[in-house]
């Protein structure tokens, strides 16, 4: 069954509907206040971000030495801006990678260069308990690792 339009009736063109719109998302960018997410000198939401992937790392480090009996280990750069898990062996394998953004800088608290963070199979540091600081030009978040349990704790105002 079809239905014959008539000349007559009412309805929204193509045009009419793309100026509502487009005056629509102008108002709404304008009420939306400006964030500084993508700003990672300065976005705690990026430092926390950042912050909870080193902690999941971490863990996962410690999980694979656990569970798994893999022998990975998570290597901080001397530069403090990323860190690496690695796979000994005869040839060192890099698992992954992580650059910190631009902006967030990692640092710790023991004279160890560069930082290998490993674990025993029972779950324990076997360099014993460390700080890892993150920081960006307002904010720092601390993450420890407990010497005995090898528990990873977040610290900070976040």
């Amino acid at each position: 069954m079809q239905r014959c339009v008539k000349a007559n009736e009412s309805g929204l063109t193509l045009i009419e509907l793309i100026t509502v719109v487009s005056i629509f998302s102008i108002i709404v960018l304008i009420a939306v206040p400006k964030t500084g997410f993508f700003n990672a000198k300065t976005s705690e939401m990026r430092l926390r971000m950042v912050a909870y992937e080193l902690i999941s790392d971490i863990r996962y480090v410690q999980y694979k030495n656990i569970y798994e009996n893999e022998s990975l280990y998570l290597t901080i750069q001397t530069d403090h801006k990323g860190y690496y898990i690695n796979k000994p062996g005869t040839m060192v394998k890099k698992i992954k990678t992580k650059i910190l953004p631009d902006g967030i800088t990692v640092y710790w608290n023991i004279n160890e260069k560069p930082l290998e963070i490993s674990f025993s199979n029972q779950g324990a540091p076997t360099l014993g308990g460390c700080t890892i600081s993150l920081l960006n030009s307002n904010k720092r978040i601390d993450i420890t690792i407990l010497p005995a349990t090898g528990r990873v704790m977040i610290k900070g105002d976040y």
